[in-house]
């Protein structure tokens, strides 16, 4: 029986392991975004937004003033005004989406925000708050994720608390602290 050298062996497997195909590696899962700020270029990761959103958010007051001042109808909204994401806020496996303005809804460290959580018959405007930001918290109401808006003025930065009351969201408390 004929012998096989060892560094043969060697080489011929470290062939055949680079000829083999890469182990796929898994798609990293995008974390959700909790904290949304007029300070942003948007959200981090934008989806598409629901058609049912967009009708609902021609709707608002400032938004509605601004299609006038445009002279844009409601049913030509561009979509280009806000930035969208998905978040989870209600119960296991809900799709609810955070909105925020962009371009001319946009002011001076504030901004719209709007969340809509989805039911089972679609989507429901569920909070509109003017912030420079908004937060998911970890907490919850009647099942949804609470809410927290921070607005600032040169001196003051004041803290919204919102709870989803099995409707909507309704302010649970308010705080303004001097900057220091």
């Amino acid at each position: 029986m004929r012998r096989v050298c060892p560094s043969i062996v060697f080489v011929v497997t470290l062939l055949v392991v680079a000829a083999l195909p890469a182990p796929s590696q898994p798609t990293p899962k995008l974390k959700e975004q909790r904290v949304f700020s007029a300070i942003d270029d948007g959200v981090n990761n934008p989806i598409a937004i629901p058609p049912r959103v967009l009708t609902l958010l021609a709707n608002d007051e400032v938004v509605g003033d601004l299609l006038a001042d445009q002279n844009v109808t409601p049913t030509n909204l561009p979509a280009s005004w806000f930035s969208a994401a998905q978040v989870h806020l209600g119960p296991k496996g809900s799709k609810d989406v955070i909105v925020m303005g962009e371009g001319l809804l946009r002011g001076a460290n504030i901004i719209p925000f709007w969340a809509f959580v989805h039911d089972g018959e679609g989507f429901r405007l569920a909070l509109t708050v003017r912030a420079l930001d908004l937060e998911v918290k970890r907490t919850r109401s009647r099942g949804y994720l609470d809410l927290e808006a921070n607005a600032a003025t040169a001196r003051t930065v004041t803290t919204f608390k919102f709870r989803f009351d099995g409707n909507e969201y309704k302010e649970s408390s308010e705080k303004t602290e001097d900057i220091k």
